[in-house]
Formats: C-alpha cells, structure tokens, sequence
C-alpha cells in the first residue's frame, strides 16, 4: 500500500465511523444536523466531503494532499472534542470516548501520510536533475 491509499482510506474510515455516531439514530441526527447553516455545514456537508476528499485521495488525484491535510483536521478536532465531552461530561466513560479515540488515531494515520506524500514529492523535486 501507497501513502495516498493509507491516508485515503483512514479519511473514509474516520468519516463512515462520524457518519454513523451521528446519524445512530436517523430520525433525530438529521433533525439536530439540520438544525441551521452552522451544524448542517458542521455534520452534513463536511463528513460528505471528507468521504470524497478520502477517495480522492485513495486513487491519488492531483494535489490531493490539500483536501487530506483540511478534512483530516477536521476529523481529529471531531475526535478530540467527543473525548474532551467523554471526559469532562457526567459520564466519562462509554462510547464516545472510544469513538473519539478511534476518529483521533484515524486522524493522525491521515495527516502523517499527507505529510510523508508531501516530503515525498518535495524531495524528489530538488534532488530531480535539470533536463537540458
């Protein structure tokens, strides 16, 4: 497996797995998604987005390091806020907590093979020699 098969398919992961912790319950995850412009931007459009961004990304389109780099944060701020709420909520543990660990770990996976891409693609660029 490739870096952009890795941080691809970690990004459709992390999305599929928000996808169905929001959407447990259909009936009342699309009422709360839909609620305004902010949360449906929020938990509608952008986990629709990160599961393209991850399959563009898994078939290595061009400059798909950016959409991998932007959705993966996103992902790992979406996993860090349920283990923050986990944590600091009445009830710590159950499983958002383990959502969250699982979304943060997928995140993290996203983000390091971006970066390895973008070493990758930048070192071959300087060590490439001039054609005359």
């Amino acid at each position: 497996m490739d870096t952009h098969e890795i941080g691809g398919g970690a990004l459709v992961a992390g999305f599929l797995v928000v996808l169905l912790a929001l959407y447990r319950d259909p009936v009342n995850g699309i009422a709360a998604a839909t609620d305004g412009v902010a949360t449906t931007v929020y938990f509608v459009v952008l986990p629709v987005a990160g599961l393209l961004a991850g399959v563009y990304a898994y078939t290595d389109g061009p400059y798909s390091v950016v959409p991998l780099f932007l959705l993966g944060s996103y992902l790992g701020i979406f996993g860090l806020a349920l283990i923050l709420g986990s944590v600091l909520g009445p009830n710590p543990v159950g499983l958002p907590l383990g959502i969250g660990v699982v979304l943060l770990s997928l995140a993290l996976v996203a983000l390091v093979a971006g970066v390895l891409r973008t070493t990758a693609s930048v070192r071959s660029d300087l060590f490439r020699s001039p054609s005359n």
